[in-house]
């Protein structure tokens, strides 16, 4: 991945809280960004590889790495529309070892924000007639998550020219709603037609 998908996380973020008039649905916050390299030749390519899971975490403990994965219930239906959305832009699927020309990885990404309540309770000084603050207080914590589905084009056959030997992405698309609300994965797979059908430049010959 390079710079594009870092400038793109930022703005997902930012634009889940801005919706005109109001949301009225937690829908109403669904965004959906897309970026690509204008100099990309898209319609020479015909092939992609992509992943039959999901990424959604990546632990790194004493040189050992482990990766987390979306539930199958998830994963499924939305790998589902990413490939039929390639299949509609002219794509055949293949196994990476069949040297595809592009390379799709889908990531989910989630940020939980944490609520910390403190209640007191109140004492009264008796003869010296103040009231006070009781400690210890009680806490109360509540919570929701939030997530955002990342998915990247990458050309594998470019990365000797990369400057950091990587495959460069060509194409990013961001779908923001993804853990939100009652986990309802039709956001998600509406989020990525909508992200493929503001993309009419991946179509190829």
């Amino acid at each position: 991945m390079n710079t594009k998908l870092s400038a793109l996380l930022p703005v997902l973020a930012l634009l889940a809280g801005c919706y005109p008039g109001g949301a009225e649905f937690v829908e109403d916050t669904d965004v959906v960004l897309t970026s690509y390299d204008q100099s990309y030749d898209f319609k020479a390519k015909s092939t992609y590889a992509m992943p039959s899971q999901i990424v959604v975490d990546v632990r790194i403990e004493l040189g050992d790495t482990t990766y987390e994965y979306m539930k199958p219930s998830f994963a499924d239906p939305i790998l589902a529309s990413i490939a039929s959305n390639m299949t509609s832009l002219g794509y055949t699927r293949v196994d990476v070892s069949a040297d595809p020309d592009l390379l799709l990885t889908p990531a989910g990404l989630t940020s939980t924000t944490y609520f910390y309540s403190y209640w007191y309770n109140w004492w009264y000084g008796g003869y010296w007639g103040y009231w006070g603050w009781y400690y210890p207080p009680y806490v109360t914590v509540s919570s929701f998550t939030t997530g955002s589905l990342v998915m990247v084009l990458a050309d594998p056959n470019a990365a000797s020219s990369s400057p950091i030997n990587r495959s460069p992405s060509v194409w990013v698309g961001g779908v923001n709603g993804l853990f939100g609300g009652a986990y309802n994965v039709t956001r998600a797979t509406t989020g990525i037609n909508q992200a493929f059908q503001q993309s009419p430049y991946l179509k190829t010959n």
